[in-house]
C-alpha cells in the first residue's frame, strides 16, 4: 500500500508541498511510517493568514448572518458522520486508539460539538444597562478576526471541532496548527469544511512543528486570538509569545486530576470510573483522574477490586473491536512514561499491576506499548503523585477523612479537573466547592460534553473551552453609549 502523502490546506486546497521539508507520521501501534507529511516555512504560515484575513475581511463573509452560519455547520456535521470510517481509518494510522472508542466516541462527539454550536450561532445575546444623563447602554459580541487553534497530539479531531465550530458560530476565520506527530484526520476535516460550504480561507491547517509553524503563527500581527490546548510548559511560550502584541490566549493545558472514592460510594461503579477515568487512551487524557485518592478503610479491597476488573480489559491491536486499551501516541511521551515507573520504583512505590512496557508480537512488536499500572505506596510530594505522567499509569493514595482528602486533592499545582464518589449528597457538595479545579464530576466520570465548559483553574491553563462560555471567547466585547435625550448636557456648554 502506497504511503498517504498529507499538506497544508490553505484557500480549499490542500497543497503538495509546505516549502517546509518533510516529517514522517508514525503508527503507534506498528511504529511503521503511516503517511509522509509536507510541513510549511514562515512564508507559508504567512499566506495561511493572509488568506484567513483576507476571508474573513470579504463582504460575503461580513454578511454571511449567524443562522446561515449554523446551518453551515449542521450539514458540516452531517458530514463528518457521513466520512466518518475515513476518519476513523486516519486516526487509527496516527493516533492509534481503538476503533470501539472511535466509532462509538469521538466521532459521535465531533458531530455533537458542531451541531451543539451550530445552534448556539445565532444566539449570541449581549445585554442593555441602566445608564444616567438621557442614554443607555448595551454590551454587545463580535468576531474577533483570525483566530490561530493549536490542537495536541491526544485528540486531534475532537479539538479540531472544538476550536472550528465555535469560531465559525461567532463569525470568525480560523487557521489550524496539528501536531506534527497528527495530522491526517485535521487536514480531512478541513477538506469536509469545504464539502460544507465554508467559503475557502475560513478553515485553513498549516502543518509542522511548533518552533517552524507555530510560533510564527501565533506572531502573526493578523492573527487577533489564539486557541490552545497542549501541555503547560507549551502554553505558557505562546503566553508569553501573544504578550507582545495583547493577544487575548486561551489555554487548556495539563492536569494531575484526582477522583476522590468515600466509603459509602457504589465501589462497583466508582472502581469501573476510576479505571476508564485513568486508562482511556492509554492515559493520555489531560482530563483523566491519574490520582485516585480512596479512604483507607476500603483502600485495599478497592485497589483488589481494580486489579481484576484491568486484568479483563484487553490491551492490543486498535482495530480489534475488543480492544479497550491502546498504544502510546508518540514516542517522546512513550519514554516520558517509561522514565516515570523508573522514578516510581526509586521512590518506593509498588506496582501492584504493570509496570513497565509491553511485549507485543507480529506486527504490533514496534509499537510504542506499556503495561497499565496501578501503583500503590505513593504519597503527596513523591514526583509521580505531583507531576504529570500522561500514560497509562494511577497512583493510589489512601486517606482517612474529607478534610484530607481535599488537601491531598488541592497540593499539585494543577487545577483541570477531578470526580467525586459519595452517597452523602451534603459531603459530595462540601467537597466540589472545597476543590481548587474547574471541572468537577459526582457519582459520574467524563460526561456532559459539549454543554458543560471547561474552565481550568492554576497551572491548568486560562480562559474556557465548551458550552455556551466556550463561545463567548472566541467573541470581542464592545460597550455602545447611545443618547436619547436631546436635551441632556454633553460637556462644558461651550
Amino acid at each position: 500500500m502506497a504511503t498517504l502523502r498529507v499538506g497544508p490546506f490553505i484557500d480549499g486546497q490542500e497543497l503538495a508541498d509546505g516549502g517546509g521539508g518533510t516529517f514522517d507520521v508514525i503508527d503507534p501501534a506498528t511504529g511503521q511510517t503511516a503517511a509522509t507529511e509536507a510541513c510549511c516555512d514562515t512564508a507559508t504560515v504567512n499566506r495561511a493568514v493572509e488568506s484567513s484575513a483576507a476571508a474573513f475581511a470579504s463582504a460575503a463573509w461580513q454578511a454571511t448572518v449567524p443562522s446561515t452560519r449554523g446551518q453551515m455547520l449542521l450539514k458540516l456535521a452531517d458530514l463528518v458522520e457521513k466520512h466518518a470510517e475515513e476518519l476513523v481509518e486516519l486516526e487509527l494510522q496516527d493516533v492509534g486508539k481503538p476503533i470501539s472508542q472511535l466509532r462509538g466516541g469521538e466521532i459521535p462527539l465531533t458531530a455533537a460539538i458542531i451541531r451543539y454550536y451550530a445552534g448556539a450561532a445565532d444566539k449570541i445575546e449581549g445585554c442593555v444597562k441602566t445608564a444616567e444623563g438621557g442614554s443607555f447602554a448595551l454590551t454587545t459580541y463580535e468576531p474577533y478576526g483570525v483566530v490561530a487553534g493549536i490542537l495536541p497530539w491526544n485528540y486531534p479531531l475532537v479539538n479540531a471541532a472544538l476550536k472550528v465550530a465555535p469560531a465559525i458560530a461567532a463569525g470568525n476565520a480560523i487557521v489550524l496548527k496539528p501536531s506534527i506527530e497528527t495530522p491526517l484526520s485535521t487536514v480531512a476535516f478541513a477538506r469536509i469544511c469545504s464539502e460544507a460550504g465554508i467559503p475557502p480561507g475560513i478553515v485553513n491547517v498549516v502543518l509542522g512543528s511548533g518552533s517552524q509553524v507555530g510560533n510564527p503563527l501565533v506572531s502573526h500581527p493578523a492573527v487577533k486570538k489564539v486557541s490552545f490546548t497542549g501541555s503547560t510548559a507549551v502554553g505558557q511560550a505562546i503566553q508569553k509569545l501573544a504578550a507582545d502584541q495583547m493577544k487575548k490566549v486561551n489555554l487548556e493545558c495539563g492536569g494531575k486530576n484526582a477522583i476522590l472514592v468515600f466509603a459509602d460510594a457504589d465501589l462497583e461503579r466508582a472502581a469501573q470510573a476510576a479505571l476508564i477515568s485513568a486508562f482511556v487512551n492509554c492515559g493520555q487524557l489531560c482530563v483523566s483522574c491519574s490520582r485516585l485518592l480512596v479512604e483507607a478503610s476500603i483502600a485495599d479491597e478497592f485497589v483488589g477490586t481494580m486489579v481484576a476488573k484491568l486484568a479483563r480489559a484487553k490491551v492490543g491491536n486498535p482495530r480489534d473491536e475488543d480492544t479497550l486499551i491502546g498504544p502510546m501516541i508518540t514516542r517522546a511521551q512513550y519514554e516520558t512514561a517509561l522514565d516515570y515507573l523508573k522514578i516510581a520504583r526509586e521512590e518506593g512505590c509498588n506496582p501492584v499491576c504493570g509496570g513497565g512496557p509491553l511485549e507485543m508480537e507480529g506486527p504490533l512488536a514496534g509499537g510504542l506499548w506499556i503495561q497499565p499500572t496501578i501503583l500503590t505506596g505513593v504519597a503527596p510530594g513523591m514526583r509521580v503523585h505531583d507531576e504529570e505522567i500522561f500514560g497509562p499509569v494511577l497512583s493510589v493514595v489512601p486517606f482517612e477523612n474529607e478534610a484530607q482528602a481535599v488537601e491531598i486533592s488541592n497540593r499539585v499545582e494543577y487545577g483541570l479537573s477531578g470526580s467525586i464518589w459519595t452517597s452523602d449528597g451534603e459531603r459530595a457538595l462540601r467537597v466540589a466547592r472545597a476543590l481548587d479545579t474547574g471541572i468537577i464530576w459526582i457519582n459520574n466520570m467524563l460526561n456532559g460534553y459539549p454543554q458543560i465548559s471547561v474552565p481550568p483553574h492554576k497551572m491548568s491553563g486560562t480562559g474556557v473551552e465548551l458550552g455556551m462560555e466556550g463561545l463567548l471567547a472566541y467573541c470581542k466585547q464592545k460597550s455602545l453609549m447611545i443618547g436619547y435625550d436631546s436635551s441632556a448636557p454633553v460637556g462644558w456648554g461651550l
